[in-house]
C-alpha cells in the first residue's frame, strides 16, 4: 500500500526517519511501537508485523503528516 502526499522535500534539516520513529514509539498501542521505518528520497517505508489491519492503518496515520514525506510505502505484514 502506498500513500502519496503533496509535500516537497524538507528543507528544515530535521531527520525525517527519526521523527517517524518517535511518532511510532509514542503510539498508545504497544504493537505499533515495534514498527520499523526507513526514509530515502522523499519515501518513508514502514515494515514489521502487526496483529490487525487496523493497527497497520494506525501506524500509517501516525506518520502521514510529517513534512518532507512525499510518499509512504506501508509494507507492514498483518497476522
Amino acid at each position: 500500500m502506498s500513500v502519496y502526499t503533496d509535500r516537497t522535500e524538507s528543507e528544515t534539516g530535521i531527520d525525517i526517519e527519526e521523527v517517524a520513529r518517535v511518532r511510532l514509539q509514542h503510539s498508545a498501542y504497544r504493537a505499533i511501537r515495534r514498527v520499523n521505518c526507513m526514509f530515502s528520497g522523499g519515501i518513508l517505508t514502514l515494515t514489521g508485523q502487526l496483529p490487525t489491519y487496523h493497527y497497520k492503518q494506525l501506524a500509517q496515520a501516525a506518520v502521514v503528516e510529517i513534512p518532507g514525506v512525499r510518499q509512504i510505502i506501508n509494507d507492514i505484514n498483518v497476522g
